[in-house]
C-alpha cells in the first residue's frame, strides 16, 4: 500500500486541514477533512494519523510518504517532540500495528503527481467544515 500526507493551514495557526490518498493496487481512497485551528504541524502529523486509522490491515507493506521534514524526524529519525507530545504518541502507537510500516520524505510540491493530489486534499479540507472522506476512484 502507498500512502501520501499533507496537512495545510491558513495562517499559522489558522484554519486547517488534512489530505490522505490510500492506494493499494488499483483502489484508491481519498480523504480531505477540515480540523479547526491549528497549527501545520499539528495538520501534518493529524493527516498521518488519519491515514494509519484509515488502513483496515495491518500485514500488508505499507509505504507512507510526507513532505513534512517535522514529521519525518519525529517518527522516523527519533527526534523528541518538544510539542504535540500526545498526539506524536498516539501515531507511534498505531505505527506499532503495522509488520511492515516505512515512513519516507519526500520534496513538497516537486510536481510528484500523488504528492500533489495530498496537498489538494488539505487545501480543500481548509476551508471546508467538513471536508470529503471516502471518495474512491
Amino acid at each position: 500500500m502507498v500512502v501520501y500526507t499533507d496537512g495545510a493551514c491558513s495562517g499559522n495557526p489558522g484554519p486547517a486541514g488534512i489530505g490522505v490518498l490510500l492506494r493499494f493496487g488499483p483502489n484508491e481512497k481519498e480523504i480531505s477533512k477540515h480540523i479547526g485551528i491549528t497549527t501545520n504541524n499539528v495538520a501534518e502529523l493529524t493527516a498521518i494519523k488519519t491515514a494509519l486509522v484509515a488502513i483496515n490491515t495491518t500485514h500488508i507493506p505499507v509505504r507512507l510518504y510526507t513532505d513534512s521534514q517535522y514529521c519525518y524526524g519525529l517518527l522516523s529519525l527519533g527526534w523528541k517532540p518538544k510539542r504535540n507530545e500526545k498526539l506524536v504518541a498516539a501515531i507511534k502507537k498505531l505505527m506499532g500495528r503495522f509488520e511492515d510500516l516505512r515512513i519516507l520524505k519526500i520534496e513538497g510540491h516537486a510536481g510528484i503527481d500523488d504528492n500533489e493530489r495530498a496537498d489538494r486534499l488539505a487545501r480543500e479540507g481548509v476551508t471546508g467544515p467538513g471536508g470529503q472522506e471516502g471518495r474512491k476512484t
